[in-house]
């Protein structure tokens, strides 16, 4: 047994009221990865989504629209990123000296830093997803940048190529394997 976070969607009327949403929104929540590789991604088809919450494909493909509108699903290739929280912003008091000023400054700099920390996360983790749906990894994207400078003379970028040739000649054997193992 596991917990997760999900958003409050009461907030968005028209979004709740919609039986099929709801169930859909739900199901790929409990059903997103939570490890780092996977968290918060969710590989499944329309159909197996439809026969797994019980409603029919065409009402399925409309809940995912919806909720795609409302930006609470991404899709990248076969792979569904769950949105589950949300970054808020918390409503302030005036500060009352300058040294209360200087303290709410500082823990709005922190704050701020910690957002932008977690959208970095977040874009980063999208860019990995982008990535793997096109059969590659960050590490197989910088070698063959690498391969481009070494081919066009820069001897550092030799070096490298050659150093992490066994690296690449993994990540692409894990990328195949992935492919290949892949019942969909």
């Amino acid at each position: 047994m596991r917990y997760t976070t999900i958003i409050d969607i009461t907030e968005w009327p028209n979004l709740y009221k919609n039986r099929a949403a709801r169930i859909v929104y739900l199901h790929l929540v409990l059903k997103s990865g939570y490890h780092d590789h996977d968290r918060d991604l969710a590989e499944i088809s329309i159909r197996k989504l439809s026969w797994d919450t019980g409603l029919t494909i065409s009402a399925t493909r409309h809940a995912l629209e919806q909720l795609e509108k409302y930006h609470l699903l991404a899709r990248s290739g076969k792979v569904w990123y769950v949105r589950k929280f949300v970054l808020e912003q918390p409503i302030t008091s005036r500060p009352m000296t300058r040294r209360q000023e200087q303290t709410r400054a500082s823990e709005l700099e922190i704050s701020n830093e910690r957002r932008e920390k977690e959208l970095k996360q977040l874009d980063a983790e999208r860019r990995a997803l982008e990535l793997r749906s096109q059969g590659k990894t960050q590490f197989m994207v910088y070698y063959e940048g690498l391969l481009t400078k070494a081919a066009a003379g820069d001897p550092e970028a030799a070096r490298l190529v050659e150093t992490h040739k066994k690296t690449y000649e993994a990540h692409r054997a894990q990328i195949e394997q992935e492919q290949n193992s892949d019942p969909k």
